[in-house]
């Protein structure tokens, strides 16, 4: 499997994850909200909350890394 393909995995399983996440805590605040306010709301804040990836090629193979908005560390995977 290459790297961007994992890459993008990743980036798509930590998204399903966020959302359902801020989806049930948004449906818990407010418990008479629209369906529809709440997917849109849910998916502006898993965007915002979702890392960056980004494929670097190395000496030593192509690595992942994820930035987050709110953090300086970047991960890196392998």
């Amino acid at each position: 499997m290459k790297t961007s393909t994992k890459a993008g995995i990743y980036v798509f399983l930590i998204f399903a994850v966020i959302y359902v996440i801020i989806r049930f805590s948004i449906q818990a605040i407010f418990v008479d909200i629209n369906q529809m306010v709440l997917a849109v709301l849910s998916a502006v804040f898993t965007i915002i909350l979702t890392p960056q990836r980004r494929v670097v090629k190395k000496q030593s193979g192509d690595e992942i890394q994820l930035k987050w908005l709110f953090m300086k560390k970047v991960f890196t995977l392998k």
